[in-house]
């Protein structure tokens, strides 16, 4: 029997076969690490809270303007982003990708990773 854990590894796996991707994390609301790719790094746990924080507080704003929550949240440095995306009610799926990335791709495959969280979790 695949364990819930595992099948959250493998969504991961298959979003990081993209090319560009240089972590990934499932991440509860709360900044709760899921699961990860591991990076020499950066600090996991600390990648979950931090994007959770930043996703939390988009939230606020774009409800007070808008009565909406974000679907997802990208911060472009000069040569990486950051991408958050919400994976269902319980969580968020999040990754650092490098700027020679595709991001297209990296977002159209991140959109389908999510549903399947959300199916999961």
């Amino acid at each position: 029997m695949v364990t819930t854990k595992e099948m959250l590894d493998k969504i991961l796996s298959d979003l990081e076969s993209a090319g560009g991707v240089e972590l990934s994390a499932i991440v509860s609301r709360h900044g709760l690490l899921m699961v990860s790719t591991e990076s020499g790094t950066l600090s996991s746990e600390a990648f979950a809270a931090l994007t959770a924080t930043l996703y939390m507080s988009a939230e606020s704003t774009t409800t007070r303007l808008s009565d909406e929550i974000p679907k997802s949240i990208i911060v472009e440095t000069g040569t990486k982003h950051v991408i958050t995306v919400e994976a269902g009610p319980k969580a968020l799926l999040v990754v650092l990708a490098d700027n020679a990335g595709s991001l297209g791709l990296i977002l159209n495959d991140m959109k389908s990773a999510s549903e399947k969280i959300a199916k999961i979790l």
